[in-house]
């Protein structure tokens, strides 16, 4: 191996040094520590070469700032290549100014990586109204991977003749029918109207698909998890047999989880992007494969 190392933050911790094992390169923890007054002290284990970053950003705010302070110490200690591995990229919704005054979150999250790394790589970000994750980091690499093989893998194990996938919204289209691509299984997609964030409704056009189908929900975003309740409840009114829940990026709390499964839900499975009780499937080969060439 070349001088490449990976330094987590410390909520990554148990899938940083996964993948850092599957890379087989050393692994440093990113010392926080925070003082009384909020402030915070970072430290970093000083390395040569390309230091690889790890850190999903959930809960961002926080990170985004001791990333920053990570990143630039390791540069000025002579690390000479950075890399941001953030399976869950924060601030992608907000991609336009709806109202005078609106902060574009997407463009400006984007910039301020790209002040401190060369590469940032990610997992499905939620994305709305472009579909090219680079154009956001103008001054650095971006690559956008996709979690949709390694659900599919996951899928085949247990393949039936009532398997029907389920995108929960129209955005979901393109996602939801590539793993059923892969698959051979068929898919249909919901209409969803956002009233609020926790008041939303889910219909399906096409019911008789629906009936005695092991339904299987898949979404990129967990978030209040209302999206996935509605349309876990249309599912099973239409006559579904059973549903279950597979997302990407599982963010939601204890209470929204309890009411996932109060929604008759029998499963609920997630990638391990981000730390959460429903992890099933390991991002590892992906983020692996992707890190080949730095390593």
């Amino acid at each position: 191996m070349s001088g490449a190392s990976l330094h987590f933050l410390p909520e990554s911790r148990d899938a940083a040094k996964k993948l850092a094992a599957s890379l087989d390169i050393p692994v440093h923890e990113i010392a926080v520590h925070r003082f009384p007054d909020g402030e915070s002290r970072v430290r970093v284990h000083p390395v040569k070469g390309t230091a690889i970053l790890f850190a999903s950003l959930n809960d961002p705010n926080e990170k985004l700032l001791h990333l920053a302070f990570a990143a630039a110490t390791l540069r000025n200690d002579g690390a000479t290549r950075l890399i941001l591995v953030a399976p869950y990229l924060c601030y992608m919704r907000q991609d336009m100014a709806f109202e005078t005054g609106d902060a574009v979150s997407q463009r400006i999250i984007g910039s301020y990586l790209s002040l401190y790394f060369d590469r940032v790589i990610t997992v499905d970000p939620h994305l709305h109204r472009i579909d090219n994750l680079q154009s956001i980091f103008t001054d650095c690499q971006a690559d956008a991977l996709t979690a949709s093989d390694l659900i599919a893998e996951d899928l085949a194990t247990e393949m039936s003749s009532r398997l029907l996938l389920v995108g929960p919204d129209a955005e979901s289209l393109q996602w939801v029918g590539a793993i059923a691509e892969k698959l051979d299984a068929p898919f249909i997609v919901a209409t969803k109207v956002r009233n609020g964030d926790r008041d939303v409704e889910v219909r399906f056009a096409d019911v008789q698909r629906i009936k005695r189908a092991r339904a299987v929900i898949l979404d990129d975003v967990i978030s209040s998890g209302m999206t996935v309740c509605r349309a876990a409840e249309a599912l099973l009114k239409a006559g579904a047999e059973t549903v279950e829940v597979i997302a990407v990026h599982a963010l939601c709390s204890d209470a929204d989880l309890k009411a996932i499964r109060a929604a008759s839900v029998s499963s609920i499975r997630s990638t391990d992007s981000v730390l959460h009780s429903t992890n099933a499937i390991s991002l590892a080969p992906l983020l692996r494969s992707a890190l080949r060439e730095e390593t």
